[in-house]
């Protein structure tokens, strides 16, 4: 069995008994993860928390973050040596897709390998901008990235957590948003946004609350999840830091 983490709480046990029972799944085999959900629905909290237990789950990856709007959530993470805001956001996009291809080709990697993008649609919407200003090709070059490591990255431990306000299928050629493995709807989606990331699936009647939607992971059952309260953020924030720089250390 691979390393087993926590990707939230039950929002049925929570409500039916009062009980925080943990969703579990093994990181290894579920890389790819889709964070999405409209402004105010609790993604940047759901992010901290996954990032908080991804650390604790595997003190070893490597973890590259690109933070388009240097949110003061995670700007943090400046004192890591993985993490870009604002344009420099492509070259952590590139600087991973390099390891990736590294690792593709010659197979040296002995240890697993996160990219963390939050606020993916604006920067893409960004570097188009920037595209037609400037004649040049970016952001193609960072919609083919990710779309190779979503459809690739998988069986070398290379996995592309996305968070989004909305998960447009324009945002991942060729089709590489079905290769999410763990897709996770924030609060009270649109019609659309419902359908798109859930179709085919019987959908509850309920007004979720912020940190509170649905999870859906390949292989089990659409499950309505919940994100507790991080009781101290800055011990939380410390802790991510701790790991993150020690790993950093022993590259």
């Amino acid at each position: 069995m691979g390393k087993i983490m926590s990707i939230g709480f039950s929002l049925k046990y929570h409500y039916e008994y009062n009980l925080s029972i943990s969703i579990n799944l093994e990181i290894d085999k579920f890389p790819h993860f889709l964070i999405t959900g409209s402004s105010g629905s609790g993604k940047s909290y759901c992010l901290l928390y996954l990032l908080g237990k991804l650390m604790q789950t595997d003190p070893d990856i490597e973890v590259y973050f690109c933070d388009f709007k240097k949110s003061s959530d995670f700007e943090f993470l400046k004192q890591t040596s993985h993490y870009y805001t604002g344009r420099d956001c492509y070259h952590g996009v590139m600087d991973y897709y390099k390891k990736f291809s590294d690792v593709r080709e010659n197979g040296c990697s002995d240890k697993m390998h996160i990219l963390i993008f939050d606020e993916y649609p604006a920067f893409i919407n960004y570097m188009q901008m920037q595209d037609k200003i400037n004649k040049s090709k970016c952001a193609n070059e960072i919609l083919g990235a990710v779309s190779e490591i979503l459809m690739l990255g998988r069986g070398i431990s290379f996995g592309v957590w996305i968070v989004t306000q909305r998960a447009d299928s324009a945002l991942f050629s060729n089709g590489a948003r079905d290769n999410f493995m763990v897709v996770i709807g924030l609060g009270n989606l649109s019609k659309e946004q419902r359908t798109m990331l859930f179709s085919g699936y019987e959908l509850p009647d309920i007004r979720f609350g912020v940190g509170e939607g649905l999870v859906l992971a390949d292989g089990l059952e659409l499950t309505m999840i919940k994100y507790p309260m991080i009781s101290d953020t800055s011990d939380w924030k410390t802790h991510i830091l701790r790991i993150l720089n020690c790993s950093a250390d022993d590259q």
